[in-house]
């Protein structure tokens, strides 16, 4: 009897031991719940733009945080209550959806820890392949420029080439033009020789005829004028003899004259006589006026301007045949000079021209096949680098491959997928692996404190059960 007393103690212990032990379990989960709250309200004030916002976003998890605390107590509630059962029963599921939805951001922030990880290392992918596609264009751009240039030189010495063949070509054809047109030309030559003869004989005739008619019209103007100097010098003797008249008619009058009328006698013929003198004195050798004659010449102008217009007319047609026979004569004198010779010597000038135009092309496109040696080894370099980012970007992509793989959202989600890499996964299928995964594990944690209660509370009831018995059995057996 001893013994059995003994060993229901013991089981009593051991109930109220797990019992004990179980609620300690649960506040623990719960607790963890309530950190796992706290570090998300701490995250979100330490990734926030401003006090305001991280305030207000912070505040709600940590209230969620202090509603936790009050999950256990509520449980107690549910488990001793017998009219309440029903709203400790609401109120515990609501606690339960507040401590998944609390779990399964914590869940979500862990992966997207994860992910960000990745994401940076897919940042520096990127950015090594920007620097890679920036040294290809680098090297596309040298491999043009130069390009570009030697192909600028291959295609000016094409046109130089084909300018010597066409220039040659047109040399031959005017070669054998001119050796055709040698007989004509000397033809013409001689025709417009004895037209331009025949219009200088015309000009002298002009000449010799002008010259004719102007001296026939100076020997009139100067019979005129010898007659008009006849005439000044019979009036000047006239007028010498009227003078000299007067003179012994005035001493004659004179001495006639009484002593009244002598003075007035005097003054008559001094008056006869000065006039006389006057009109001597206005006599020159050529006017009976006294102006000066001049030579009656505007016929001789006349002359000389209508013969002046006939000999520029000469003149002009002069000139035009002239030039006619020096273009006529300097294509005779091309054709007299066209041969085999003089079109070897034509086109051992034109390869000269054309040599010289080629060795300064050359010297171009060795010039730029120098500096286009630095280019090369700048492409090289360029090369060398691209391949050391490519052997990086080899490296990073199997580190995050390894750091994706190893986390069990995209490990499953791989499985599902039968992919090898990450990028291979679907981010459907990850999402789907993920919400399965988390929300499951979320489901399990908030009901994991209840269950813990629960259990510990029902093994405490059993506990409290069996001492009752005992004693129960202990008085009846004292009784007895």
């Amino acid at each position: 009897m001893s013994n059995l007393n003994a060993s229901l103690d013991n089981d009593i212990k051991n109930l109220y031991k797990h019992s004990r032990f179980l609620r300690k379990i649960a506040w623990v989960v719960e607790l963890i719940v309530v950190f796992i709250g706290l570090c998300i309200s701490v995250s979100l004030v330490i990734g926030g733009d401003n006090w305001v916002s991280k305030l207000t976003l912070s505040a709600p998890f940590v209230m969620i945080s202090l509603v936790e605390l009050t999950k256990i107590p509520f449980v107690i509630g549910l488990w001793n209550a017998k009219k309440s059962f029903l709203m400790y029963l609401l109120i515990i599921s609501f606690l339960c959806i507040i401590t998944f939805e609390t779990l399964l951001n914590g869940f979500e922030r862990a992966f997207s820890s994860i992910n960000n990880q990745i994401n940076l290392n897919e940042i520096s992918i990127s950015e090594i392949e920007n620097k890679i596609q920036a040294n290809d264009e680098n090297i596309l751009l040298a491999l043009e420029d130069y390009q570009a240039k030697t192909k600028s030189i291959n295609l000016n010495k094409d046109v130089i080439v084909r300018s010597f063949d066409e220039k040659f070509a047109t040399a031959i054809q005017t070669n054998e033009r001119l050796s055709k047109d040698a007989t004509e030309l000397r033809a013409r030559l001689d025709i417009a020789r004895g037209e331009l003869i025949q219009l200088k004989v015309e000009k002298s005739d002009l000449l010799k005829e002008l010259s004719e008619k102007k001296e026939e019209r100076y020997q009139t103007v100067l019979s005129r004028s010898q007659d008009s100097v006849n005439l000044a010098q019979q009036e000047r003797n006239r007028l010498i003899d009227k003078i000299e008249s007067l003179k012994v008619e005035k001493e004659a009058a004179v001495e006639q004259s009484n002593f009244f009328t002598s003075n007035q006698v005097k003054r008559d013929y001094d008056e006869k006589i000065r006039f006389a003198e006057e009109q001597l004195a206005n006599i020159n050798d050529k006017t009976i006026t006294g102006e000066e004659k001049t030579l009656d010449v505007k016929s001789v102008e006349f002359l000389d301007n209508y013969y002046a217009d006939l000999l520029n007319l000469k003149e002009d047609l002069i000139t035009q045949k002239q030039d006619n026979i020096d273009y006529i004569n300097d294509r005779y004198t091309k054709a007299q000079s066209v041969s085999d010779t003089s079109l070897s010597a034509h086109k051992a000038r034109l390869e000269k021209e054309k040599n010289s135009a080629l060795n300064y092309l050359n010297q171009q496109l060795k010039k730029i096949n120098q500096d286009f040696a630095e280019q090369k080894r700048y492409i090289t370099q360029l090369k060398k680098e691209n391949n050391q980012f490519r052997f990086d970007i080899r490296v990073i992509e199997s580190e995050t491959n390894t750091l994706a793989l190893s986390n069990q959202i995209y490990r499953m989600a791989s499985y599902v997928d039968n992919a090898t890499h990450y990028k291979e996964i679907n981010n459907d299928t990850l999402t789907l692996v993920g919400l399965i995964w988390f929300g499951s594990l979320a489901l399990i944690g908030s009901i994991t404190g209840i269950a813990l209660t629960l259990s510990g509370l029902h093994l405490n009831r059993l506990a409290s059960k069996k001492e009752k018995a005992r004693a129960k059995s202990l008085a009846s057996s004292t009784a007895t």
